[in-house]
């Protein structure tokens, strides 16, 4: 059934000559909406490598990196060490432990955010990973050349891999 009352309503909202908002509040609102559409590249950033940084901490203590471990636990790094030899363990822990961060930020960030990461994607996970390596360096982890190459080639293309995957899976099942 059709409300008669409902396009009075609206030919009456149509005609009237309503009442203009001042002008510091539409700016104020078009900045919001800016800003929520096409956040700043400094604070989607920030808020990765917050990302990063607690889930890393969190990483440490089931899988060292670089023999850097909250835990002294070395199971499964000498579990990827003696099935998968040296090289290919490193890469798998970079994996780990930059990959665990793109996974829980495909689902935390907001999608203007994660469109963001998206279109510069490349520089956004050479940079974590670039932070993560330097990182362990300050804290004094044993870090050797021909391991830290392996360590970055996996968390760089780790993180690359799983934040797109979650970033496609977010996308098709929650539609932003």
């Amino acid at each position: 059934m059709i409300n008669p009352n409902k396009n009075k309503d609206y030919l009456d909202f149509m005609n009237s000559e309503g009442v203009n908002s001042p002008d510091k509040l539409n700016n104020k609102i078009l900045d919001y909406v800016k800003n929520d559409l096409n956040p700043s590249h400094k604070i989607v950033f920030g808020k990765l490598l917050s990302i990063q940084a607690f889930i890393g901490f969190f990483t440490l203590t089931f899988c060292p990196q670089f023999k850097l471990s909250l835990t002294n636990n070395y199971e499964l790094f000498h579990y990827f060490h003696h099935n998968f030899g040296e090289s290919i363990c490193m890469a798998i822990c970079g994996s780990i432990f930059v990959g665990s961060g793109a996974l829980l930020a495909a689902y935390i960030l907001k999608a203007s955010e994660i469109r963001k990461i998206k279109y510069s994607r490349f520089l956004y996970y050479l940079s974590i990973t670039s932070i993560a390596l330097t990182t362990f360096l300050i804290l004094g982890a044993d870090i050797y050349l021909n391991l830290a190459i392996f360590w970055f080639i996996g968390a760089y293309f780790g993180g690359l891999i799983l934040f797109e995957m979650n970033r496609v899976i977010r996308k098709a099942v929650f539609n932003y």
